[in-house]
């Protein structure tokens, strides 16, 4: 019978485990190029059509990005 309850405990704390860090989880961040041209670093679920790079995992890596991928943007023009 005690087996049975470790068993079980040990199932609900991997639930509970695998539960927190997918709420966890934060959604990825994108450059974009708005209407008037101007480059921004968003956080969104997927890609936009304004998207011009990503996804990154953080805003830092993003931010730094940022300079290169709109240089390239203007050079596509």
């Amino acid at each position: 019978m005690k087996v049975k309850h470790f068993i079980v405990a040990v199932l609900i704390a991997i639930f509970f485990v695998t539960a927190v860090f997918s709420f966890a989880a934060e959604d990825p961040w994108f450059i974009i190029k708005d209407k008037n041209g101007v480059c921004k670093v968003i956080q969104a679920k997927d890609k936009t059509p304004a998207t011009i790079a990503g996804p990154y995992k953080t805003k830092d890596n993003a931010e730094k990005a940022k300079d290169k991928a709109c240089a390239k943007e203007e050079k596509k023009k």
